[in-house]
């Protein structure tokens, strides 16, 4: 959905609207780090020395130069490249602000440029919680720019830019001021996409992954007091985590040992200021038996398992084999658990899409036959419309159910996007924003991505869709007369 201007301008009349607005127009870094910023990773010592340097800085004459967005880059490269120097009271130099520092404390550095030169640098307070940003962006249409690859590290820092841009874009679009697009960011948006109760049930797990407890304990107390609950909390982990996924949490040193089973509450994104790239968010955590590194080292099958032979170094987000999975269960067994309480893998695999070679074999053997069963019949459908967008350029999403055929003006109330094989989050990613884009353009209701192994349902809410949002079933799951009957309420004719 667009923003309601109705909705924006009742939000601007109340008191905390004002409040926030006010934060931004009339504060100091300090003042806003305290509202905004979640200082999880740097102590407030840190914080306040880094504040301090970057006063000590805001003098420098390359900081007084910025006017463009090309000025503005140079200056991002500039500092990532030779950090920030501080010329003390006494000549004395020196340069305690490096590139590591600087994409560590973004949420504090980009403060400090956003009130120095608001007109061009915002405020960034998505770090570790870059997902919320995603769903703004799906919510209210901002075209966010593509995340750099982890080994880009640079390019990472510099997406801070890219994304002024984009926000400076949909201000402007919005007619609001550089003060009010904050107070949309960080206080009316998050509130206006809060979570809702329909997420709770997770898709049957498909893959199970290792993550770690750091070896200086800080996570054991999260471990401990917030098993057998749905409460959740931010991790490291593999970025093609689905949502529902299986993992297995082993404590590095002192304990080292197996400590708990968890699921993903959320697919796995990649956030270019995290320094470790890939997070996951972990939920419904179950306490097992102790399975320390010596007796996986000392089990006949894990003895020859590459990540047990390297004492579990880079342990978060490596996978585990449905074997390797298996014999865990039997180890718990052996010490008195019951594992058949434990998430168990989903075997999705089954005759009619055992010997599928292409997307269109997944169209003919998997998705046409289903839509039939759920009462449609193929006059209902056209096969790769084709869809005028931007400058004249024609897309074909693969099947559109209209509900209005004028041709420049057609709309649908469901579209559906076929793949052969989607292996992971990156390309889930791709295919989404592809099908995302011809809902806005036909008005769908409805996106639906389908591919040999499973559909995901996308249903719209307030006007827009949540990429982080769906139902996935498994095609051998609609087996079931359950299943079925569930996918029939939603997308059956």
């Amino acid at each position: 959905m667009k923003l309601n201007k109705f909705t924006w301008n009742n939000y601007l009349q109340t008191t905390e609207a004002k409040e926030i607005i006010g934060i931004f127009q009339n504060s100091d870094i300090d003042s806003i780090s305290n509202k905004f910023i979640n200082n999880i990773e740097f102590s407030e010592e840190e914080t306040t020395n880094f504040i301090l340097n970057l006063y000590d800085f805001a003098t420098n004459p390359k900081l007084n130069s910025i006017q463009s967005y090309q000025e503005a880059n140079l200056f991002l490269e500039d500092i990532y490249d030779n950090g920030i120097e501080l010329i003390f009271e006494d000549g004395e130099k020196e340069i305690p602000l490096l590139k590591d520092d600087l994409t560590h404390f973004i949420s504090i550095v980009s403060t400090w440029l956003f009130l120095e030169y608001p007109e061009i640098f915002k405020p960034f307070f998505f770090k570790n919680n870059y997902d919320l940003l995603t769903k703004i962006a799906d919510t209210f249409h901002l075209d966010l720019p593509k995340v750099p690859l982890k080994r880009y590290k640079k390019e990472r820092f510099l997406h801070y830019l890219e994304l002024c841009k984009c926000f400076n874009k949909f201000q402007k679009e919005n007619e609001l001021t550089d003060f009010e697009i904050c107070a949309f960011l960080y206080d009316f948006a998050p509130k206006f996409i809060k979570e809702t109760d329909d997420e709770k049930e997770l898709p049957e797990p498909s893959q199970v992954w290792w993550i770690g407890g750091d070896k200086y304990g800080g996570d054991f107390e999260f471990l401990d007091t917030n098993l057998n609950s749905d409460i959740t909390s931010f991790w490291q982990g593999n970025i093609d985590t689905k949502r529902g996924d299986i993992l297995v949490v082993y404590c590095l040193a002192p304990r080292s040992y197996i400590h708990s089973v968890w699921r993903a509450k959320r697919d796995g994104i990649a956030d270019p200021f995290f320094h470790y790239y890939s997070n996951i968010y972990i939920t419904n955590g179950q306490k097992v038996p102790p399975i320390t590194i010596h007796e996986l080292k000392a089990d006949k099958h894990f003895s020859k398992n590459p990540l047990v032979r390297k004492n579990l170094q880079g342990i978060n987000g490596y996978p585990l084999s449905s074997e390797d999975y298996l014999r865990l269960q039997e180890i718990f067994n052996e010490k008195g658990y019951d594992s058949s309480d434990l998430p168990q893998l989903y075997n999705y695999i089954y005759e009619q899409n055992k010997e599928i070679q292409n997307e269109r074999e997944v169209e003919i053997n998997l998705i046409e036959p289903f839509l039939k069963r759920i009462g449609y019949i193929e006059k209902d459908w056209i096969r790769q419309l084709s869809v005028r967008m931007g400058r004249g350029e024609r897309n074909y999403p693969d099947y559109a159910f209209l509900t209005d055929k004028t041709h420049g003006y057609e709309k649908a109330s469901m579209l559906i996007e076929s793949k052969f094989h989607i292996k992971n989050n990156t390309e889930l990613e791709d295919t989404f924003k592809q099908i995302w884009s011809y809902g806005q353009r036909l008005n769908a209701k409805t996106l639906i991505i389908a591919d040999k192994d499973s559909i995901l349902i996308y249903l719209q809410k307030n006007d827009s869709f949540d990429r982080t949002k769906y139902k996935k079933f498994f095609w051998k799951e609609l087996e079931n007369s359950d299943k079925y009957n569930e996918v029939k309420k939603l997308i059956g004719k």
